[in-house]
């Protein structure tokens, strides 16, 4: 009769032993399991969250005495700060094409007085050479604007503002319905730059009677042109690119490897520039996801040990009341690796039984885990850079900080098929290991010594 044989009389015989030994293995796996799925659903739904949220970093001038392109000079009785090293349409082009870059939004921005439009109102108090100015906007493609990436302002008329383009410009409906604009039209800045219309934007929401706001301020009066009309309006030194670069990628965790890759484009002295990187958002939203992993290990672990040390312990002892038994096996000519081997295979057989059928009562734990733990927060507000420059905002050049709603992914947990894979490989190991050492004792003793036990 082989070891297999008689492992499995023994579980027969032995019935007690061998539920309780079931009822231990089944927990043990429900628990390993448990845990599995729930690390599984944690990651999915960080990697949802990555997706969601993305990641991004700045690329804009650095302003300190680094910078071997800085200018300042004295203009009107007030200061000009600018770089004669800007971002070009090229380096944009260059960094657009990296692997994992979605977006990127670049821009320059300026105060153009436009004479012949009837701007909406602000209501803070302001000088009357500004009373017909507004925020002309420079981009290199305006789809790919934060404003519009983020859903702060929405296209609903004609095209975006593309590469190439000259003299081109969107506006808001709410501006076009008020001066009887429409696509096609022509307006003009006080400089003679002439701007046709190819697009008209509606903002998500506008200023309220309370806030307080310019009129070159106000959403409803900005205008986004091309970079080639910005600097025709312009005509300054201070003005022959972008002022920066606003880079969002697709997931937060290549952000390293993306910058690395942005600073080997040839042609460009970075020592010019200054790369500032934004991942806050997405860390704030996944802090809860992170900690339930965090968790999740934790636990994972200590199921592991807890299992290796009962199974030994529980296994050592009822060992030790096998004495007699291995010693009529080993007097019947049956080798000692035999007489593990079967020792090993009892527990074997009813740890497939016990981790087969733990993927129903894991299934069912797991779905409620998953409801206690999911995150409290079922939004997240994370705050988006508007595109622009904004005094005080980032000192000399940045942006306005608006807020995007993202809703936190659901914990979908669900036992796999690939976590059983897992536990079967990880839980017959542990039965192996902890059926062996259990078997020690037993198995170094020589016949000799066995059969004085015996007596």
């Amino acid at each position: 009769m082989n070891f297999i044989s008689r492992a499995w009389l023994y579980i027969i015989r032995k019935k007690g032993k061998s539920i309780l030994l079931f009822i231990i293995l089944l927990v043990m796996a429900t628990f390993v399991l448990t845990a599995l799925a729930l690390g599984n659903a944690s990651n999915a739904a960080q990697m949802e969250l990555r997706k969601s949220l993305g990641g991004s970093f700045l690329i804009g001038f650095d302003y300190t005495e680094n910078n071997p392109y800085l200018k300042v000079e004295s203009v009107d009785g007030g200061t000009l700060v600018y770089s004669t090293q800007q971002i070009s349409p090229e380096l944009v082009e260059q960094v657009r094409s990296i692997d994992g870059v979605n977006y990127c939004s670049a821009t320059t921005e300026s105060l153009a007085v436009l004479p012949s439009l009837d701007l909406f109102a602000g209501n803070i108090p302001i000088e009357e050479e500004f009373r017909n100015s507004s925020k002309i906007l420079g981009t290199w493609k305006s789809e790919e604007l934060s404003r519009f990436t983020s859903g702060q302002l929405a296209l609903t008329e004609g095209r975006h503002i593309m590469p190439g383009d000259k003299n081109k410009g969107l506006i808001s409906k709410d501006l076009a319905d008020k001066n009887g604009l429409k696509i096609g039209d022509v307006i003009q800045t006080d400089k003679g730059v002439e701007i046709e219309i190819v697009g008209l934007f509606v903002p998500k929401e506008i200023e309220g009677i309370n806030d307080q706001v310019t009129t070159y301020d106000k959403i409803q009066n900005l205008i986004i042109s091309d970079l080639a009309t910005r600097i025709a309006n312009e005509n300054s030194p201070a003005t022959q690119g972008f002022n920066e670069l606003t880079v969002s990628v697709d997931d937060p965790q290549n952000m390293e490897n993306i910058i690395t890759k942005v600073k080997e484009i040839k042609g460009v002295d970075w020592k010019g520039f200054a790369i500032m990187v934004d991942n806050e958002g997405y860390e704030n939203a996944a802090f809860s996801l992170q900690q339930l992993s965090e968790l999740v290990s934790t636990i994972l672990i200590v199921v592991l040990i807890v299992s290796v040390v009962i199974l030994s312990l529980i296994l050592t002892l009822w060992s030790r009341t096998r004495v007699h038994e291995t010693g009529i096996l080993l007097s019947l000519g049956i080798r000692k690796l035999s007489i593990l081997g079967q020792y090993i295979a009892e527990v074997l057989i009813i740890a497939v039984l016990a981790f087969s059928l733990s993927y129903f009562s894991s299934n069912a734990i797991a779905g409620q885990m998953g409801t206690i733990l999911q995150p409290e927060q079922s939004a997240a507000n994370v705050q988006v850079e508007e595109d622009g420059i904004s005094a005080g905002s980032r000192g000399e050049a940045g942006t306005d900080m608006g807020t995007q709603e993202i809703e936190m992914p659901q914990l979908q947990v669900t036992v796999q098929i690939q976590d059983m894979g897992v536990l079967f490989l990880i839980g017959l190991g542990i039965v192996t290991v902890s059926a062996g050492i259990s078997s020690i004792s037993v198995m170094r003793l020589k016949p000799r010594e066995i059969l004085s036990k015996m007596s």
